[in-house]
C-alpha cells in the first residue's frame, strides 16, 4: 500500500491526500513494516518527500513534515529544520517541531532557544493565538527534553498560608482531630485552614490533596480570559515567588478544569486561559504539558464561576511514595490510611481499642499491599501476611512494602486453599468487587463473599477482629452476621457505594 502512495507522490498525484494516507500508515499498527517498506522504496533518495516540504499547499507541507518525522532518518534533520525556519504558515511550523521529536536534535538546541525568544516576542492577536501558543509549547518541550530544567525550591514555611485539605466528605472529623489548635473550617470536600508550616502537614495521612488559596482570589469568572486576568491581578506570580527560592526561571504550570462542560469546551477554555496567563504573566508563568510545578485547579460553582486552588508540586508529598507498583482496581493509599484512622478511633465492644497491640495481621486479597502497609503505618504490628491469586499483585506488594520500609510475608495463594496453624489477631482487606452488570459475574462475587465469611473465622483468634472495605454492603449483611458481630458500619461514599465494616469474631458460646 505505501509503495503505491510513494509512487503517486513521485508523480505528483493528489499529493496532500496521499501524504495524509502515508502518515496514517506510518502511525498504524504495522508502523514498523510500513516504515521499512517506504525506506526501501526511497533507496536513500528522499528528494520526493523533501520536495513536498516546499509544496504550494500548506496542508501538504504539514503532512510531509509529519511523514519525515515518522521516518526518523538522521540525514533529514537539517532539511526539516531549514523548512521550519523558512515556513511562514503558523500551523505548518508546529508540524515541523512535532516531527523533530523523533530525531536526535541536540545540536539544534541553541537555535531552538533563539526561535523561542523570537516566537515569544511576537504580538498576539485573535487570529494567531491558538497556533502561536502551540508553537511556544512545542519549542519549550523540545528544549526542556534536552537540558536539565532547574526546579524551584519551596521555602514558604514561616509565611501564613490559607490551605484546603481534601478528605472523605462523610467523616471530616478524622482529619480535624489531627490538625490540633489552628484556625480551620469545614468545607464540602474537606477542611480550610491557616498555617505557617504547610510542609509539616504531610505528617498526616488522613487528607488526600493539599491546595493553597491565593489571597483575594477564591473564585474567578467563567470567561477564560477574564479568569486569567483575575489571577494575574491577584498577584499569582508574586505569591509563588514569595514561597520559593528565586532561580530566575518561570514557574511551569498546568490547568485542571473540573466542570460540566463538554471535553471540547473544556479543552478550548484551558487553552485560552493558559495563553492569556502567559501573555499577562510577563515571562514569569509558562504553560507546559509535563514537568509542571503548579497546578491551577478550577472547580465549577453553582453560579458557573470557578473556585481556584493552587497545588504546589514543589512541596513534595512523600507519604505514599512507596506505591511504585500498581495493579488494575488497586485502592488509593489515602483511602487505606483513612480507613485505618477511622477504625483506630473505635473500640472492639469490650472497652479495648479496635486494633490489637503488636498484632498478627492477614489480608486475604492483598493486591499491591496497600492495606497492610497502611495498617503498619498506623500502629506497630508483629507480623503481616498477604495473599493474592495474581502473581503480579504479590510481586507488586513485595516491592511496595520494601519501599515503605515495612515487612510482610506475601504468598501467591488463593485464600480458600491457604493453611496456617497459628491464628491472626486481625484481618484487614479490600474485598473484590465488580462494576459489571453481568449476572454471572455478580453471582461469582456473591459466592466469594459466602465462602469468605465461612472461612475467615478459622484464621482469627477468639477475640479477633475484621476490618473490611466493601462495595457490596448487602452481601456483608447477608453472610457476615452469623460468624461476626458488626461493631460499626461507615458509609464512605454513596456515589461509589463504598462502606467500611468493623467486625469482631462471634464467640462460640453465643
Amino acid at each position: 500500500m505505501i509503495a503505491e502512495l510513494y509512487e503517486k507522490l513521485r508523480q505528483g498525484i493528489n499529493v496532500r491526500q496521499n501524504l495524509i494516507k502515508a502518515k496514517e500508515l506510518l502511525r498504524g499498527k504495522d508502523r514498523a513494516r510500513e516504515r521499512d517498506e517506504l525506506l526501501s522504496h526511497c533507496g536513500g533518495d528522499f528528494s520526493v518527500l523533501l520536495s513536498c516540504l516546499s509544496s504550494e499547499d500548506a496542508k501538504a507541507r504539514k503532512n510531509a513534515a509529519l511523514v519525515i518525522g515518522e521516518l526518523s532518518v538522521p540525514k533529514l534533520l537539517t532539511p526539516l529544520w531549514e523548512a521550519y525556519e523558512a515556513e511562514q504558515t503558523r500551523f505548518v511550523r508546529s508540524a515541523h517541531l512535532t516531527a523533530l521529536k523523533s530525531y536526535d536534535y541536540a545540536e539544534l538546541l541553541p537555535r531552538l532557544k533563539d526561535a523561542l525568544k523570537r516566537v515569544g516576542s511576537e504580538e498576539v492577536c485573535e487570529e494567531n493565538r491558538k497556533h502561536l501558543q502551540e508553537e511556544r509549547m512545542l519549542l519549550r518541550g523540545l528544549i526542556s527534553a534536552k537540558e536539565d530544567v532547574k526546579p524551584h525550591c519551596y521555602t514558604g514555611d514561616g509565611l501564613v498560608c490559607g490551605l484546603v485539605l481534601t478528605t472523605n466528605r462523610n467523616h471530616k472529623h478524622v482529619l480535624l482531630s489531627g490538625l490540633g489548635a489552628c484556625r480551620k473550617k469545614e468545607l464540602a470536600a474537606g477542611v480550610m485552614m491557616q498555617t505557617k508550616e504547610a510542609s509539616s502537614l504531610y505528617g498526616l495521612r488522613t487528607f488526600e490533596e493539599m491546595f493553597f488559596v491565593l489571597p483575594g482570589c477564591k473564585t474567578v469568572p467563567a470567561d477564560p480570559g477574564e479568569a486569567a486576568k483575575a489571577l494575574v491581578q491577584a498577584g499569582l506570580a508574586s505569591y509563588l515567588k514569595e514561597r520559593h527560592k528565586e532561580n530566575g526561571a518561570p514557574f511551569r504550570f498546568r490547568i485542571e478544569l473540573r466542570s460540566t462542560m463538554t471535553l471540547e469546551k473544556r479543552s478550548a477554555f484551558v487553552r485560552r486561559m493558559a495563553a492569556v496567563l502567559e501573555e499577562q504573566g510577563r515571562g514569569e508563568l509558562v504553560n507546559v504539558t509535563d514537568g509542571y510545578e503548579v497546578e491551577l485547579r478550577l472547580i465549577e460553582t453553582k453560579e458557573k464561576s470557578f473556585h481556584v486552588l493552587l497545588k504546589l508540586f514543589t512541596l513534595r508529598d512523600y507519604r505514599f511514595a512507596y506505591r511504585r507498583k500498581t495493579i488494575a482496581a488497586g485502592m488509593r493509599p489515602f483511602l487505606a490510611a483513612f480507613c485505618m484512622a477511622l477504625a483506630g478511633d473505635e473500640t472492639d465492644g469490650g472497652g479495648h481499642s479496635f486494633f490489637r497491640e503488636n498484632a498478627q495481621v492477614l489480608d486475604p486479597f492483598c493486591g499491591a499491599g496497600t492495606m497492610l502497609i497502611e495498617r503498619a503505618k498506623y500502629a506497630p504490628v508483629k507480623q503481616m501476611f498477604g495473599l493474592d491469586i495474581l502473581e503480579e499483585a504479590v510481586l507488586a506488594a513485595r516491592e511496595n512494602t520494601r519501599l515503605a520500609d515495612e515487612r510482610a510475608n506475601y504468598v501467591h495463594r488463593d485464600f480458600f486453599t491457604f493453611q496456617r496453624e497459628e491464628a491472626f489477631d486481625e484481618i484487614v482487606t479490600d474485598m473484590p468487587f465488580t462494576v459489571s452488570e453481568n449476572e454471572e459475574r455478580k453471582q461469582e462475587i456473591a459466592e466469594l463473599y459466602r465462602r469468605f465469611f465461612l472461612r475467615a473465622p478459622e484464621f482469627l483468634k477468639e477475640d479477633g477482629v475484621l476490618l473490611l472495605l466493601t462495595h457490596d454492603r448487602g452481601l456483608v449483611k447477608k453472610y457476615g452476621q452469623v460468624p461476626f458481630v458488626c461493631l460499626k458500619e461507615f458509609e464512605l461514599s454513596m456515589k461509589e457505594g463504598s462502606y467500611l465494616f468493623l467486625m469482631r469474631k462471634r464467640c462460640q458460646q453465643t
